[in-house]
């Protein structure tokens, strides 16, 4: 076993490598969104790139036991279910474009991640806990909602 030693400095450098994914990858969303340049295979890959970027901070910060793996379980279960989902639509031809309420979901997740990531106590931690449960809200609400609307995006 070895132990990881965390120092402030090493919280900052997570933070701040997290924050230029997050910005990259938007960026990226937003130039394609500007140039016309979506497409089918964008749709689909766009969001997973999301949900990897999300997902591999979360099951580190529950390695070192920052994050709830719980919280972790219930987020990774419903992203797995909606690619799943993506994967089916796309190999019937389907587009299935981000809802709202999934943008927001992944906003939610981006700001929860980030604060667990950062270095805080006392009211800061409610502050993490709060964003934390917007994110779940926002998770679970979304995921049920693309199931909802499947049958309509899947009709041959």
């Amino acid at each position: 076993l070895y132990t990881l030693h965390r120092t402030n400095a090493s919280d900052w450098v997570a933070f701040t490598a997290f924050v230029v994914a997050a910005l990259t990858d938007g960026l990226d969303g937003y130039a394609a969104r500007k140039m016309d340049l979506v497409s089918n295979a964008g749709q689909l890959w766009d969001p997973i790139a999301d949900k990897v970027l999300v997902t591999a901070a979360m099951i580190g910060l529950v390695v070192v036991g920052r994050f709830p793996s719980w919280a972790a379980a219930i987020i990774i279960v419903r992203e797995i279910l909606v690619t799943g989902l993506r994967l089916y639509a796309s190999a019937k031809g389907r587009g299935f474009a981000a809802s709202r309420a999934g943008k927001a979901k992944t906003g939610a997740q981006l700001v929860a991640v980030l604060l667990f990531l950062l270095p805080v106590s006392g009211i800061w931690t409610k502050f993490q806990w709060g964003w934390l449960a917007l994110a779940l809200f926002l998770t679970v609400v979304s995921g049920l909602d693309y199931f909802r609307r499947a049958p309509e995006i899947l009709k041959a």
